[in-house]
């Protein structure tokens, strides 16, 4: 006992000691005897048993009233596949501690116990020998289960969100490279998702909106992801056709069906077949041709102006307007069973006022275009973004893009300044470059950071420098601008 008493105080288990103390699972360090010569902090607090009350204790009278033991067999302690052990790999339970049966058996022992709070715990008990094959101390750890399951669920349920994000990330990559709608506000987000959706029916769709906030543009993406892509898309302005001849644009007419008709004609609805046709500004439509379209609508099958031959047609239908076509049933301007056939599927594109951090992507899009077109090399003006911002835009991004154009081909500068903008858009430039009274504390903020951070990019034109301008980091320039959609510079 002598021998095994001095290499107690050998600095190679002292230090075995501090590391222990230093590992954030419990550990206890027994000798052969199964008295209790260590204890680490996490252990104390698994138990409940401060290192004074457990040193120099035996362990069968320190953990007195635990649960029983399952052991390992000695062919499953073996084996590499621990994760996937159940209690048919060990065997018959006992009240003999792990430190213990460790030293009768002379090997590693694990075992399966409970805590008195019923955590379950994996307890491997390793035996340390000296140079004389005798056992010095028995070094055990624990390992909560439980707590170890709950870790792992919750690095799971972390590594799934992830995984959504990852894919909703791509999706927004991949939807915003192929798409003409601009933007990323949640307006524009929550109306790609939408179209996705409906893109993959053949429902009838009715698009509603302002004027100018791009019905087209949307009924275009809603084709263009459709299983009918490859098929025709023919678009009709039903307000630009008049009302005599819309009839026969639509559903054509046979030789001598009225005056002038010298020959027969395919209309519109033919030559969309297989494919899709727009119908804009269905709100204009004349009630007297409603029914002969609820019927292509219901039946599918329409005869040609002075025809009498039933034609089958295989056309996928999306209506446009900027009128409220319920309204319009309340006061029999437009049948109710024709618009409830039209908005199967509604849509409604919010106007540019409603997503206004999206009109600097827009406005700088279309600069890029209108450079390309005129051979120019315009750019905006911090002040002048600013101006774009603020107009209430009654023509939506229509009307965007018309002004940005003739901010393009006026003024022989490159810099298009606010006093352009305003001379283009018919409003005040003292008054454009002012917070506006109507914002809150935190939007007031935003809109000076968007001031100073693109006056400062479009001056010193790296991040490192405006930075240095602006007295921060060059991270906080890089994350600002992108938050606040600073493009251009």
């Amino acid at each position: 006992m002598r021998d095994t008493q001095q290499q107690w105080e050998d600095p190679r288990f002292i230090n075995m000691y501090v590391l222990a103390d230093l590992v954030n699972q419990p550990i206890h360090i027994t000798t052969p005897d199964g008295v209790v010569r260590f204890v680490n902090k996490a252990w104390s607090t698994m138990y409940h048993k401060p290192l004074e009350e457990a040193v120099d204790r035996h362990i069968h009278d320190l953990l007195e009233g635990e649960h029983l033991n399952y052991y390992l067999s000695v062919e499953d302690a073996e084996s590499e596949d621990l994760e996937n052990l159940s209690y048919e790999h060990f065997t018959e339970p006992k009240s003999t501690s792990a430190a213990v049966q460790a030293v009768e058996e002379r090997r590693q022992i694990t075992c399966l116990t409970q805590t008195p709070t019923y955590n379950q715990m994996m307890v491997t008990a390793t035996p340390i020998f000296n140079d004389k094959n005798e056992i010095v101390c028995v070094f055990t750890l624990v390992q909560d289960l439980t707590a170890m399951g709950r870790w792992r669920d919750a690095i799971e349920q972390e590594m799934q969100k992830n995984t959504v994000l990852q894919r909703e990330l791509q999706y927004l990559r991949n939807s915003q490279a192929d798409s003409n709608l601009i933007g990323n506000s949640k307006a524009i987000v929550a109306l790609r998702r939408l179209i996705t959706v409906v893109a993959s029916s053949d429902a009838s769709v009715l698009i509603s909106g302002e004027s100018g906030v791009g019905k087209e543009v949307v009924a275009k993406e809603i084709y263009s992801e459709s299983q009918r892509k490859d098929k025709p898309f023919i678009t009709v302005n039903c307000a630009a056709i008049p009302e005599n001849l819309l009839e026969s644009e639509l559903f054509g007419h046979e030789k001598g069906a009225f005056t002038g008709a010298i020959s027969s004609k395919v209309g519109l609805f033919e030559m969309a077949n297989c494919g899709t046709i727009m119908l804009d500004e269905i709100g204009e439509f004349p009630l007297h041709l409603q029914p002969k379209l609820l019927r292509v609508l219901q039946e599918r099958e329409f005869r040609r102006v002075g025809g009498t031959k039933r034609i089958p047609i295989d056309v996928r239908v999306i209506a446009a307007t900027n009128r409220d076509l319920l309204a319009m049933t309340k006061t029999g301007s437009f049948r109710m069973d024709l618009y409830y056939r039209l908005n199967v599927f509604p849509i409604q594109i919010p106007s540019l006022r409603q997503r206004k951090e999206d009109i600097p992507l827009l406005a700088s899009a279309f600069l890029n275009q209108f450079n390309k077109k005129y051979q120019k090399s315009k750019f905006f003006t911090t002040q002048a973004i600013f101006s774009l911002e603020q107009y209430p835009w009654p023509g939506n991004v229509r009307e965007l893009e018309n002004a940005v154009e003739r901010l393009v081909v006026i003024g022989e500068k490159d810099a298009i300044t606010v006093d352009q903008v305003c001379a283009v858009m018919g409003t005040d430039s003292s008054e454009s470059v002012n917070l506006p009274g109507n914002v809150t504390l935190k939007e007031s903020v935003a809109i000076l950071e968007r001031r100073l951070i693109s006056e400062a990019l479009s001056t010193y034109k790296t991040t490192y420098k405006a930075a240095e301008a602006l007295g921060t980091t060059q991270s906080t320039i890089v994350r600002k601008a992108k938050a606040l959609g600073i493009t251009g510079w």
